[in-house]
């Protein structure tokens, strides 16, 4: 039987390349890996829209690795095609949708890209989404990557966000193995959201990642890698 894809999802504001501390041990432990740039060339709106196109560069049974707004995405990629779906990581994550504060906040976010531009908007969002201490080299990487994005892309994507579906109800259907994944000094999403899904999956199990923010792939990339790898492997067989 095949091994199956891995397919990377990565968080706003980023892109694939966040995976580029973690793609390589995937690799070399014999995985073929997909990660897309989201939302993509075409800029549609909705997580539906964007399952149909991740689905459609991956062939095969394949394991969802979904950071933040990948996280997302990956709910609607079982909700679309369970059947294909042989295990998922959620890191960094929730099923709850924006609260009518959290869809103001997007709201302001993106009248702040359009009027003042990504810098002013990166400054605001940063100080939230990495660990007190965090390595500054790593900070000013992710930076880099926020403001190589389109701002149209950006918007697209937080609209896609705001709007997103309430997956609490998705997750007792989730009968594939799944690993959620948390930094402890997880602001944004933080390590109650994950328990909370964790108690809801059927089959899951939960690993904190020390020194750690919001994008723990980027902070502790050997870490995340590390757990990424063992569970693949353990589902893969």
């Amino acid at each position: 039987m095949a091994r199956p894809t891995v397919v990377l999802l990565h968080a706003f504001p980023l892109d694939a390349r966040m995976w580029d501390g973690i793609r390589p041990a995937l690799e070399a432990a014999g995985f073929d890996v997909v990660a897309p740039d989201l939302p993509g060339p075409d800029l549609e709106l909705g997580f539906g829209a964007w399952a149909r196109r991740v689905l459609g560069l991956v062939e095969g049974d394949f394991v969802a690795v979904g950071s933040s707004m990948g996280g997302y995405l990956s709910f609607e990629l079982w909700r679309q095609a369970p059947e294909r779906v042989v295990a998922a990581a959620l890191v960094g994550t929730r099923a709850t949708p924006d609260s009518p504060e959290q869809r103001e906040a997007r709201d302001d976010s993106i009248r702040l890209l359009g009027e003042a531009g990504r810098e002013p908007f990166w400054e605001e969002l940063a100080p939230r989404m990495f660990a007190d201490g965090a390595d500054p080299a790593v900070v000013s990487a992710a930076g880099a990557l926020a403001l190589e994005q389109p701002i149209t892309a950006l918007v697209t994507a937080q609209e896609t966000i705001r709007d997103r579906v309430d997956s609490r109800p998705t997750l007792p259907t989730i009968d594939a193995p799944v690993l959620v994944v948390v930094g402890e000094e997880d602001r944004l999403t933080p390590p109650s959201d994950s328990e909370a899904m964790v108690a809801a999956l059927p089959n899951a199990r939960f690993s904190r990642i020390a020194g750690a923010g919001h994008l723990a792939p980027l902070e502790r990339p050997d870490a995340v890698a590390e757990l990424l790898v063992d569970f693949v492997e353990e589902v893969a067989h």
